[in-house]
Formats: structure tokens, sequence, C-alpha cells
């Protein structure tokens, strides 16, 4: 890949724009080089936080094409019958870092970057919290038809593909075990860090693993067990669950579909 057009390759490839023969030879540099992958995270990380933030708000048509004139978004968008709006147009990554805009006077509030990355950092060292963080990343991973960077049925092959890529090594963690059988692997950028995340089939739906350094992390207060972990505590959001737990100086935290009593069984087979 050119390195002068790496950051426009990127955004093409974080779209899903790119001819298969390009993604091939795009996941080839990322391969090669850590920090293009750093790269690629930082975007695909300011497409979750558009999609975690944005809410329509009515906007004056003025301030509306003076948005579209200073984001040079030169084709006009079809007029809008009375009472009706017409689809949203996506931009670019780059002009989305700049702004969102909905077609037919509709704007997309909060979405420069620069104003909104700084909001969503901890202020005066507060600690992260990961809750809702990890929730919306797997809402996005089943919305993106469940993609993972790398297909791996094998825990040991796919822990020698993170290594090298993360800080930290992944912990013992099974392949398969109470019906949750392993299917790949996905680099994050979350919570101001890289994390691996570790995709899992079950007949009930899939599942995420995500480990993590635990430094600075609002760890919910939970219970000890033995089988699991540290500070064990459980989540519900919009029909999904999560589990939390410690294990040394790591962060682990399961979300799926399935009920609480469901993802105990499965931890327990895949850590325990």
């Amino acid at each position: 890949m050119n390195t002068k057009h790496s950051l426009s390759d990127l955004e093409r490839y974080s779209d899903g724009e790119c001819l298969p023969e390009e993604a091939a030879e795009i996941r080839a540099a990322l391969d090669r080089d850590p920090a293009l992958v750093s790269e690629l995270y930082k975007l695909q990380e300011v497409d979750r936080l558009v999609r975690s933030i944005s809410q329509e708000i009515k906007a004056p048509e003025t301030l509306r094409r003076s948005v579209e004139d200073r984001y040079g978004l030169n084709d006009e968008p079809q007029p809008a019958e009375p009472g009706k709006s017409v689809p949203v147009r996506l931009l670019s990554v780059t002009k989305r870092r700049g702004f969102l805009i909905g077609a037919g006077s509709v704007l997309a509030a909060s979405m420069a970057t620069f104003a909104v990355i700084p909001t969503l950092k901890p202020k005066g060292g507060a600690a992260l919290d990961p809750v809702g963080t990890l929730f919306r990343d797997f809402e996005t991973y089943l919305a993106g038809d469940k993609s993972v960077d790398v297909t791996e049925a094998n825990m040991v092959r796919l822990a020698e593909w993170f290594s090298g890529r993360l800080s930290f090594s992944l912990p013992p963690i099974s392949s398969s075990g109470a019906g949750a059988r392993l299917v790949g692997g996905r680099l994050c950028w979350l919570l101001e860090r890289r994390l691996a995340s570790l995709s899992y089939d079950t007949d009930e739906g899939p599942l995420v693993v995500y480990v993590m350094s635990a430094a600075g992390i609002n760890v919910p207060a939970g219970r000890e067990t033995s089988e699991i972990g540290r500070d064990l505590s459980w989540h519900r959001s919009s029909g999904s669950t999560s589990l939390m737990w410690k294990s040394g100086d790591l962060l682990l935290v399961m979300v799926g579909t399935q009920e609480v009593r469901k993802l105990m069984s499965i931890a327990r087979s895949l850590v325990g």
C-alpha cells in the first residue's frame, strides 16, 4: 500500500468500500505495520463515537448550507417534500471527522471530532467506565455482520496473532466450552487502549470476550469466584448481557445475547 495514500486507503477499507484485492493488500500491510493498525482503529473509534452519541436536531436551512459549504459538499441533495426528509448522506471518514449532515434540514449534533473526543475522555483523571462502551462495540460488531480481523478456531494460534499487537499476553482462555466455539478475533482501540476482542458462536447467538489492561478503568464492585475471577459483576442493555471480572492485572468482559446464567456457564468453561 502506498504510504502517501495510506489514510485514504484506510478510510475506504474502514468503510468497506475497497475491492477484494485492495482489501487483501491492506490487510497484508496491517499485518506488517502495527502503526498502521493503530491508525485504522483510531478511524474506527471515530465512527463508533459518532454512532453512539449522534442525535438529530432541527437546523435552519442557512446553517445546513453553511456547513455544506465549509466541508466541501458540492453535490446538492434532492429537495424534500414539506414535512418529509431525504436519506442521510454519509461523508468520507475525513469529512465525518469534521461534521456529519443529515439532508433535509436535519443536522447531526456534536459530530465534530475535535469536540467529541475531548468530552468523552475522563476529566480530572477520572477512571474509565467500560460498561456502556463495550455494549456499544458489541452492537457495532453485530451490525457489521460479525466481521473479524482474523478468522481462527484455535486459541493458541489466535494468541500468537495478538502477540506484539498488545502490551500484554492473553490469559488462558479455551477455544470452546459450554457450547461456545471460537471463530476469530479483532484488535480494538477502545477505552483509550488497545484490547483483544475474541469472537465466539453459540447455538443461542454470538458472544465476544474482551481482554484488556485494567489500569484506569472503573470496575464495578462485584463478588469473587475461584472459577472465574475477582469483582465479578453482570449487566444488561437492550437485550444483551455482559459479565465483567478481573484476572491479575487484566479486565475481561464477556458480552452476548444469552441470559446471565448461560454466560456464567460459558465463562466457567472458557476461563475456569
